[in-house]
């Protein structure tokens, strides 16, 4: 599948360019913590509908923040919250995905926490399969337990741009591979090789 993903620091009628690009599907960027705080991303709603609209399937990410698992249990209730309150319920069939990428979650202890916030949130969703990890190809290989990721399956979307290949899922075929994010064309449009669940 052709999926890209968009937060707000795309226009307004972004969902529309990407359908004639030929999306076959698009993650949204459901919010970050800002200043402390879980917050939705200011064009989630205008975009989840504009999907709905043009009849793609779905997917949300969620960059994190969290320096604890304190911190990661209010990231977590925040997005269980959002997907009951604006989505009806409904997992997205593209996923929920928590994006590590900000300099708080880069550290040598974030691997149990987000293990255990990903287990919590599957026992909420009735033991959903479709929570997962997006990050860097280097960070997988820096700050998670590889052999534990692959012993629970959670879903990996690793990004690495400018390579011929994927080289996690070459490296580690043992993960569950859902995407790659392989592109950023000029760091204006995020595109990935979706592989599916």
């Amino acid at each position: 599948m052709k999926v890209f993903d968009i937060s707000d620091f795309q226009p307004d009628d972004r969902v529309g360019q990407l359908v004639a690009q030929g999306a076959e599907g698009i993650i949204l960027k459901l919010g970050e913590t800002l200043h402390g705080t879980p917050t939705l991303d200011s064009k989630f709603i205008q975009f989840v509908n504009d999907v709905v609209a043009a009849g793609l399937p779905y997917g949300i990410y969620y960059v994190s923040h969290a320096r604890d698992m304190a911190e990661f249990m209010e990231e977590a209730k925040f997005i269980n919250d959002q997907v009951y309150n604006l989505l009806g319920g409904q997992e997205p069939e593209l996923g929920t995905w928590w994006d590590m990428e900000i300099g708080p979650v880069c550290r040598d202890d974030v691997w149990p926490q987000l293990r255990d916030a990903i287990g919590t949130m599957q026992s909420w969703w009735n033991n959903s399969q479709k929570i997962g990890i997006y990050a860097q190809y280097s960070y997988f290989n820096q700050f998670i337990d590889l052999a534990e990721l692959a012993q629970y399956q959670i879903p990996v979307w690793v990004a690495q741009y400018g390579y011929f290949e994927n080289s996690l899922k070459a490296e580690h075929p043992e993960l569950h591979h859902v995407a790659w994010q392989f592109t950023t064309h000029d760091e204006t449009q995020d595109e990935n090789e979706w592989y599916g669940f």
